[in-house]
């Protein structure tokens, strides 16, 4: 939805899909369930860094200007237990960069910083996106794509590919390189109203909505798909966090904490993002996946980079001509 809503106004556009925006929640699909905020991936390249920076200016001004979307405006405490500061791509590069004082971190960390950043929340921001999308024209077709193929007789000039696990499972992709991850976390009522992820083997955080809602995670489950709540992951992750915010979350009991529910998704992993043109089957098609956990974070910059690929394509000399100059 952020490439249809970056592409140029005279472009017809449609969105293929199995699950679309409004639908009952499905595992089949990662969006709905993510924490949904910007927090910078880790191992970058320049150009996923461009990506990144360029969705977090557009989050910001979505949560200015569009209240409605549920995007808000938020800090984020960021520790890690390996890094040094060096390593850290985005420092000075994001509103309101600092690095926390050793006071503010918990036991066994080597370094924290906080930045301003969004969260939202999905079962808002998607409905709210589709809506606007569909108001200028954008047309949403549900259907199950089984291969690239099946979709040649659309009359579409380009085609792109952005369809989060698909290109594990579509027939004439077949990306070996990506993997399912299964995350697992737990909505609860919280009055700490900041964003909080410590990264490291002790993986954890406190994604804080703005309503008085939190996310608490985290797992990463590489090659699952379960789509049920394990009981022992939840009370390790209240254990966990309970242990690096004792100030917010005093007991380590999962009974006594307000939990509104189980929040259980599969996303796909992959090393780096691809976004790259392929002429495949008789289409143009463009492939802009593999931002794994990252899907918020990437988003309107992916779009940018994408749409420029398919400004090129569309505004490309036709063969005949280019050939003879």
């Amino acid at each position: 939805m952020a490439i249809a809503a970056t592409l140029p106004k005279h472009c017809e556009v449609t969105i293929v899909a199995r699950n679309l925006p409004g639908d009952p929640d499905n595992i089949e699909w990662a969006s709905p369930w993510a924490g949904a905020c910007w927090v910078a991936e880790e191992g970058s390249t320049p150009s996923e860094q461009t990506m990144q920076l360029d969705a977090l200016a557009y989050w910001l001004h979505l949560a200015e200007r569009f209240p409605a979307s549920s995007v808000k405006k938020t800090v984020v405490y960021d520790v890690f237990d390996y890094a040094s500061l060096e390593d850290i791509w985005y420092r000075d590069r994001v509103p309101d960069f600092r690095v926390m004082d050793k006071g503010e971190l918990p036991p066994g960390a080597k370094l924290g910083v906080s930045y301003t950043t969004i969260i939202l929340t999905p079962s808002i921001l998607l409905p709210w996106l589709r809506k606007r999308l569909e108001a200028k024209g954008v047309t949403f077709e549900r259907a199950t794509v089984r291969s690239l193929a099946d979709l040649k007789g659309m009359g579409h000039d380009v085609l792109i590919n952005a369809s989060g696990s698909g290109p594990m499972y579509l027939k004439d992709v077949q990306d070996h390189t990506m993997s399912p991850v299964r995350g697992q976390t737990v909505l609860v009522r919280s009055n700490f109203d900041e964003l909080w992820i410590r990264r490291g083997e002790a993986y954890t955080y406190h994604l804080a909505r703005g309503d008085g809602t939190a996310v608490l995670g985290g797992i990463k489950d590489t090659g699952s798909t379960d789509p049920r709540a394990s009981e022992a992951t939840r009370q390790d992750i209240v254990r966990r966090i309970s242990e690096n915010l004792p100030q917010h979350f005093p007991s380590s009991d999962v009974k006594d904490l307000e939990i509104i529910r189980d929040l259980v998704g599969v996303r796909p992993y992959r090393k780096t993002v691809r976004l790259e043109e392929e002429e495949l089957g008789g289409q143009c098609v463009i492939h802009a996946y593999g931002t794994g956990s990252g899907g918020y974070a990437f988003s309107w910059g992916l779009a940018r980079q994408a749409v420029d690929l398919v400004n090129r394509r569309l505004l490309a000399l036709p063969k005949s001509l280019s050939s003879k100059l």
